[in-house]
């Protein structure tokens, strides 16, 4: 009997293919444009990132150093025993605050050492001074305190201050005339981020509570005001 041997011709079978030039161009396209939207979604989370970082570590920075002037500033004119010389505030404008009270439980010597070495002695007065200066020498202002033995920055990177007084007959000034009458001091603070960010172009003006207004400066640097009002609770007793 003879063999016969059928051979079907399926097309397509046992061919090599590959992908044409227009498939090739058009996974090109595709996987660019899912890159791109990576990557642009990458910049932006990391300019977010960023711009919080630098909102938080100025709300840090000027929440602590107002924390410590609004203690001590409510502690102007303590004098318990009414016989401490030099309690109260003895210096007030817009920019610079002086006062004194009396820290003789403190355990420290708040007087200089050539004045008298002893500490906590009866009715020993500290003196505070607020003020902007630079701390560092690196042209940028900061939130400085100053008293008899130590001066040192409780605030970094501060571009302005202000200090509103409101005076026992409800007025307000920035230069009172009689400091025994202040009762409470508005504190307005203008701080700056320690980095600029290229993408941030800030031109916004700032109003403080005496209605002056800073800026705009026009720069790279993110800033925040903050604005307290600190009663002296031991003025006019």
């Amino acid at each position: 009997m003879k063999t016969i041997h059928a051979h079907l011709d399926i097309p397509g079978h046992n061919r090599n293919r590959g992908f044409t030039l227009v498939e090739l161009m058009i996974a090109l396209v595709v996987s660019g444009v899912i890159v791109a939207a990576i990557y642009s979604t990458y910049v932006a989370q990391q300019r977010t990132a960023l711009a919080q970082e630098q909102v938080v570590e100025m709300q840090q920075n000027i929440r602590a150093g107002l924390d410590i002037m609004e203690r001590e500033i409510r502690m102007a004119g303590y004098n318990p025993r009414r016989t401490a010389i030099g309690t109260g505030i003895t210096t007030a404008n817009a920019t610079q605050l002086v006062f004194g009270f009396v820290a003789d439980t403190d355990q420290m010597n708040n007087n200089p050492v050539a004045v008298n070495a002893t500490i906590d002695e009866v009715d020993e007065v500290e003196t505070v001074e607020y003020y902007l200066y630079d701390a560092y020498a690196d042209a940028d202002m900061d939130l400085g305190r100053r008293t008899p033995t130590n001066t040192q920055a409780v605030a970094e990177n501060i571009d302005a201050v202000e200090f509103y007084y409101i005076m026992a007959d409800g007025t307000k000034t920035l230069t009172p005339v009689t400091l025994t009458d202040i009762r409470s001091v508005q504190v307005s603070i203008l701080a700056r981020a320690s980095r600029i960010d290229p993408s941030f172009t800030n031109s916004a003006t700032y109003t403080t509570v005496s209605n002056a207004t800073w800026g705009p400066y026009n720069d790279n640097f993110r800033r925040r005001l903050l604005v307290t009002t600190i009663h002296c609770r031991n003025m006019g007793l």
